[in-house]
């Protein structure tokens, strides 16, 4: 009974303190309380880890073989430093890339912010660990980017500013009443309910071979109504061009039967 009680506490129950202080960290520090708190969300990983570091050596200190740990470990901290930062250049690199990442005031992205990394896919920034920030793109792809490329990467943030906004454009056929179509285009992005700013200017972009190209830029209060805004305008823009009688150029493909 004492063998069985000895054996508990010295390497069941380092493992299992360190378990439940990883349930109450989690419970109390939980992802809903941390948004927006990059630097606590990395600090919580640090104090994960170094716990379950801590149960692992006091575990091992139950081990006559092993009964110095806690000396040794501290005596040759020094050797180990240099032979683990050898041995992990990449996950060094990475652990310091995402403390740099988390602890500056003029960080590139929170936990929520939708970015675009280098040339990966946009999406929603879900974690940062001490080894990678986590994205999860529309598709519902979770892409695990090390900290290290995060840290050097163009980092493209789609969520800081208080609004978005993405061009929509529609080609007129030429000998159209032009200051009436920007007029149609300008009033049908105004008057969208999801439409945040002033009144859209309309320009000239180009002057095509069977058109003329004109641009606005549809604004809305958040990025995920703006896919949606843009084709509602697009769609808006034809049936009003249609009932004003302008032309939307299109390609056309006559063939003509000669006679054999």
């Amino acid at each position: 009974m004492n063998d069985a009680l000895s054996i508990f506490l010295k390497y069941v129950l380092p493992f299992l303190v360190a378990y439940v202080l990883n349930l109450l960290i989690n419970k109390f520090l939980n992802k809903k309380l941390l948004r927006g708190k990059l630097f606590l969300i990395f600090l919580k990983g640090i104090i994960i880890a170094v716990i379950w570091l801590i149960a692992a050596l006091t575990a091992l200190s139950g081990i006559p073989a092993f009964s110095k740990t806690w000396e040794t470990a501290i005596a040759s901290s020094g050797i180990a430093a240099v032979v683990l930062g050898l041995a992990a250049q990449s996950t060094l690199a990475n652990v310091f890339a995402g403390i740099s990442l988390s602890a500056t005031h003029s960080r590139a992205f929170d936990i929520g912010d939708r970015v675009k990394i280098d040339d990966h896919d946009p999406g929603y920034v879900e974690d940062i660990t001490l080894r990678h920030t986590v994205i999860k793109t529309y598709q519902n792809e979770i892409i695990y980017i090390p900290n290290s490329i995060v840290g050097s990467a163009t980092i493209v943030n789609y969520t800081q500013e208080k609004s978005f906004s993405f061009p929509v454009e529609i080609s007129v056929a030429y000998g159209t009443d032009m200051e009436k179509a920007m007029n149609i285009m300008a009033d049908v992005i105004y008057e969208h309910p999801l439409h945040h700013g002033p009144r859209p200017t309309v320009l000239c972009k180009n002057c095509g071979d069977s058109g003329i190209t004109l641009r606005a830029l549809v604004e809305t209060r958040d990025f995920k109504d703006n896919p949606k805004s843009c084709s509602d305008v697009l769609v808006t823009l034809m049936e009003r061009f249609a009932a004003e009688g302008i032309e939307i150029p299109y390609n056309r493909l006559v063939v003509l039967h000669g006679d054999k």
